[in-house]
């Protein structure tokens, strides 16, 4: 069954969600390895960050109302700001209370302590969320579905308007990042211009349309032969491995040299949508093959909140884990992988217990404003 008509989820989309997922636990887990200079870990987070973000808005594209862009702003804006500003809100007060009781890794901001809560803060008014920096997504995405408000009524009349529109938003979010350098951590551009990621949104818009396309026609909706989306998978997986390696930038952040989205760094004009876009398909495949399964789906239908939580390994856990491994484990790929695969499993399980909280005592605070009780009415 790929469409409840009672709440109109598409289960392969949330399965993609739920592979996308997987790989920003993983990617954030093996980004620790590569920073204590494992080679095994450094390539492994190049192909996951070469495609991982992108796909969530294509899947956040395919999924989208066409409807709500004839909303009036206020009600458009209404929805979006409870829908991901709020959850936003919630995660980064939550987070900026855990440093009082636990020790975790913030760059560059001593926490608990009063100049670490300010300059912390500013970073995240005006910049990074320094608090639970994985939140930077709920950011970016209301940005994208601002954009999407303002361009699609002169799209949506044809396929082809929305193909090209996908190409203007690349070239001209591609120029823009690459031109003007806004969000740059290595040459301090940290505070300042990058309100609400907007100028990242220009170009994550371009795979937010892509994703309205594939939704028009349809894509992978109805039943598929194993003989199409097997190859499929396998086809797209070999066009991103390789394809990932030769984009070799220019990288806005050249530090990791590889794609970063949080720092607009693209790399290759060429090489970086081709690869994107292959990865995104290659999910989008798999999911379709995999069998259904309630937890995983379950789990893909609660990526923004899974999203946030990942902040909790990001800042306390993966650190110290990375470092352990490190000093008692040999640095193959095979045990980079392994270990990597059963931190990231770990941390899904033990967030099943808080998105059931979260969910059934203040689903309005996390992103299902519609949802009433039982603490807080619904909100639309």
């Amino acid at each position: 069954m790929e469409l409840a008509t009672d709440a109109q989820r598409i289960w392969f989309i949330d399965m993609a969600r739920f592979y996308g997922i997987f790989l920003v636990f993983y990617g954030h887990f093996i980004e620790r390895l590569m920073l204590l200079k494992n080679p095994a870990a450094a390539t492994q987070y190049k192909f996951i960050y070469s495609f991982h973000m992108m796909l969530f808005f294509v899947l956040a594209g395919y999924v989208t109302r066409e409807s709500d862009s004839e909303l009036g702003f206020r009600d458009y804006l209404k929805r979006r700001f409870f829908s991901r500003i709020l959850p936003f809100l919630f995660f980064t007060a939550l987070f900026m209370v855990l440093p009082l009781f636990f020790s975790g890794d913030f760059v560059n901001l001593e926490l608990p302590s009063v100049k670490g809560y300010i300059g912390g803060i500013l970073l995240t008014i005006f910049g990074l969320p320094a608090f639970c920096v994985p939140s930077w997504f709920l950011l970016m995405l209301f940005s994208v579905e601002m954009v999407h408000f303002g361009a699609f009524r002169f799209l949506r009349s044809s396929n082809w308007k929305i193909l090209i529109g996908a190409a203007l938003f690349y070239v001209v979010g591609y120029w823009l990042n690459l031109e003007l350098d806004i969000f740059n951590p290595q040459k301090g551009r940290i505070i300042g211009w990058n309100y609400l990621f907007i100028h990242e949104a220009i170009t994550m818009y371009a795979f937010y349309l892509m994703g309205i396309y594939l939704r028009r026609k349809r894509f992978l909706m109805d039943k598929v032969s194993l003989k199409i989306s097997v190859p499929g998978v396998i086809i797209t997986f070999l066009i991103v491995l390789f394809t990932y390696q030769l984009n070799n930038g220019p990288f806005n952040f050249n530090y990791y040299n590889s794609v970063v989205i949080l720092f607009s760094s693209h790399g290759s004009f060429i090489w970086f949508p081709i690869t994107a876009v292959a990865g995104s398909f290659m999910v989008l495949f798999l999911a379709k093959i995999t069998p259904f399964q309630k937890t995983v789906i379950w789990m893909g239908g609660n990526t923004l909140i899974l999203m946030c939580l990942n902040g909790i390994f990001y800042h306390y856990i993966n650190g110290r884990t990375a470092q352990w491994i490190v000093d008692n484990l040999s640095g193959s790929p095979l045990t980079v992988f392994g270990v990597g695969v059963v931190m990231t499993l770990a941390s899904l399980a033990f967030c099943i217990p808080l998105i059931y909280f979260l969910n059934k005592f203040i689903p309005q605070l996390v992103g299902k404003p519609k949802t009433s009780g039982p603490l807080v009415k619904n909100f639309i």
